[in-house]
């Protein structure tokens, strides 16, 4: 029995963002896909491919310029930053494109009244949306949240002239499906005695992505959410997999189908206040839509390491499958879980 269920429930991978509408200097609004685990900047991710940051931030107004002289991995800018003039730069990975940092530069402004006016301005922007920052020794403002560091600076040029930098730096891995399985911190392996709804190992690459899974024609968006996916069966066929999400973006459904064999598999997930999966039930059905197969599994943490991620849990498990009675287990889980360092 446990084989099937672990078959059934296979891996979860995924959430979906909600949308954005912060509105720029132009009344233009960002209405693509965000996430509360990543920086922003005037709601669009901080993070992603090249491909997929540059249509969203020309969805808000700013115009790329291209020049002989520009490096591989940037790209420069020009549009409104909250309403004031600016230039963006982006940096990115020259291996896998993903974006590395965000600096906006507005300036120079040849009297201090204008450039204290607009340094107050955006920084008042920036605390609505971060909250305090605090003061470096040369003169800056910063701020570490748990998506990543934001800091505000300036400089003053030969012609007393001053320009105001804002420095955006993600530091959580793009690929969410650590974080989709309830993981945090910057995972690389998970080893579970007695797993049920994952599998006894688990890796994860630094960038987020979970190397062993059984997943594949994998599509992710632009926040690093697993989209559409696909499960290779043993005769060679593919089951598709789809994914529902709540307000908060935490998986709420997870559905799969198997168009060969007719059968369905819904999964549902509940969440308690520290946004770990309470309970989850999965029903199976087959071609007459008939449920030949249901699980409820309750949780119950007792024990977490530094990160917040539990290391064991008593796990109550209800089973049923058509033409037999039901069961009731109790099994007790332990977890070990290994973390990349950060980098310096």
């Amino acid at each position: 029995m446990r084989k099937y269920v672990i078959t059934l429930f296979g891996i979860l991978l995924s959430l979906s963002p909600t949308s954005a509408q912060i509105i720029n200097g132009n009344g233009r609004h960002y209405e693509g896909p965000t996430d509360a685990r990543c920086l922003d900047l005037m709601g669009v991710p901080l993070e992603g491919p090249d491909s997929l940051f540059l249509p969203a931030l020309e969805s808000i107004g700013f115009e790329r310029v291209v020049s002989e002289d520009d490096e591989p991995g940037d790209y420069y800018f020009r549009g409104d930053y909250f309403g004031i003039k600016g230039n963006l730069l982006i940096t990115v990975d020259e291996d896998t494109r993903l974006l590395s940092t965000a600096i906006v530069t507005c300036g120079p402004y040849r009297t201090f009244g204008l450039f204290d006016q607009n340094h107050r301005y955006l920084l008042l922007k920036l605390q609505r949306q971060f909250g305090d920052f605090k003061a470096k020794g040369d003169g800056s403002l910063h701020l570490m949240t748990e998506q990543g560091y934001v800091r505000i600076s300036n400089s003053m040029h030969d012609d007393k002239s001053r320009t105001i930098k804002v420095l955006y730096l993600n530091t959580t891995p793009y690929y969410k499906d650590a974080v989709n399985m309830g993981l945090k911190g910057r995972v690389q392996e998970v080893i579970t005695e007695n797993p049920v709804a994952e599998n006894g190992i688990m890796h994860f690459d630094p960038l987020g992505q979970e190397t062993g899974s059984s997943l594949i024609d994998r599509s992710y968006n632009i926040t690093g959410y697993l989209q559409t996916a696909a499960m290779l069966e043993p005769t060679g066929a593919k089951s598709l997999l789809s994914y529902e999400y709540d307000e908060l973006n935490r998986l709420v459904r997870r559905t799969l189908l198997n168009n060969e064999e007719g059968i369905r598999s819904i999964n549902e997930y509940s969440y308690n206040d520290d946004d770990e999966i309470k309970q989850q039930t999965q029903k199976v059905f087959d071609k007459q839509n008939e449920c030949i197969l249901s699980i409820t599994m309750k949780n119950n943490y007792t024990a977490h390491d530094d990160e917040g991620n539990w290391t064991r849990n008593e796990l109550k498990l209800m089973y049923w499958e058509k033409g037999r009675q039901a069961q009731n287990l109790s099994v007790i889980q332990n977890r070990t879980i290994s973390y990349w360092e950060e980098e310096e």
